[in-house]
């Protein structure tokens, strides 16, 4: 009899084949709960709603340390985007380049949110940019165990019920490192802070061959505890969802509505070759690693990791 267990996921083209039933996971009958909204999504699987889901990568590693989460990672990274373009600033702020972000205030949803944690990694390793020289302000105060701030750091807490977007527009903080799109078709006073990231972003993946991750799949410990296959089995469903997905795509070049999606996809294909979503433990150590050394560095733990106290022990040879 196939293993009862539950996952929540946001739906994506690569998670659909899965949701629709055309992928199943082997030995296992797993009823799937889709969910888009992230931070409800983190919090059930924080209260243990779900046997497996979707998390946020930064909240994952920064519990390395105290294992209080009860979960166990499968190197499945769920969502990935670069976020050169995800970083906002307003027009009357004197922010020009990187390094005018010393001395200012800038917003983020989390000290620990992952599109910060890398875009923050960014604007030290290629602009120059000292995280210590900013005062950083959180849309609201996130709870790791007993996490404490590093002595270098200067982190504020936004009001109660104050929306970075709102606060950027009033010029109550300078610039704002967000998961939402603000620009180009949003307020007047918001800009990027590269306004040509398409091209800082193919010249960050030319250099690094990272894409960066976001979210990972992660499943309760009691599970893998009592079922260590699970890991193995939930690791080659996604895959052959991410498969399915693929096929998909490229049929969709003569299909998709939108004017360049044929030349991107070709674009995409020639820098990154037929797997672009890499996962599993050898082709992304290298990017896991960097993502441990960010949070070592910016202070989410207080010792950096290796990439293997990722993920589960069966992991490792994927």
């Amino acid at each position: 009899m196939a293993l009862q267990l539950t996952m929540t996921c946001a739906e994506y083209d690569r998670s659909r084949p899965l949701i629709d039933g055309i992928v199943k996971a082997p030995d296992i009958d797993l009823a799937i709960h889709v969910n888009s909204d992230d931070r409800s999504r983190q919090r059930d699987i924080r209260e243990g709603k779900f046997d497996i889901g979707e998390f946020f990568t930064g909240i994952y590693i920064a519990d390395l340390e105290q294992r209080t989460l009860g979960l166990t990672a499968v190197p499945i990274f769920v969502k990935r985007m670069f976020r050169h373009s995800y970083i906002y600033v307003n027009k009357h702020s004197g922010i020009r380049t990187p390094q005018d972000l010393h001395g200012k205030r800038v917003g983020l949803q989390t000290w620990f949110t992952t599109t910060a944690l890398w875009a923050r990694g960014i604007l030290v390793d290629d602009y120059g940019v000292d995280l210590s020289k900013i005062c950083w302000v959180a849309n609201w105060n996130e709870k790791i165990g007993d996490w404490q701030p590093p002595s270098w750091l200067q982190l504020e807490i936004a009001p109660p019920g104050a929306k970075l977007h709102d606060l950027l527009i009033s010029g109550n903080i300078d610039a704002g490192i967000t998961t939402e799109t603000w620009a180009p078709f949003g307020h007047p006073d918001i800009d990027f802070l590269l306004p040509n990231y398409a091209q800082e972003e193919r010249a960050y993946y030319s250099k690094t061959g990272f894409f960066p991750i976001q979210h990972i799949l992660v499943i309760k410990n009691e599970v893998l505890e009592k079922q260590p296959w699970v890991a193995m089995s939930m690791f080659n469903a996604w895959q052959s969802a991410k498969l399915e997905c693929y096929r998909w795509l490229e049929r969709q070049r003569v299909h998709m509505t939108g004017l360049w999606y044929r030349s991107l996809w070709e674009e995409e294909r020639v820098a990154a070759g037929a797997d672009p979503y890499l996962w599993g433990f050898k082709q992304t150590r290298a990017e896991v690693a960097k993502m441990l050394e960010y949070a070592f560095r910016q202070g989410l733990v207080t010792k950096k990791f290796q990439p293997a106290q990722m993920f589960h022990p069966s992991m490792l040879e994927t």
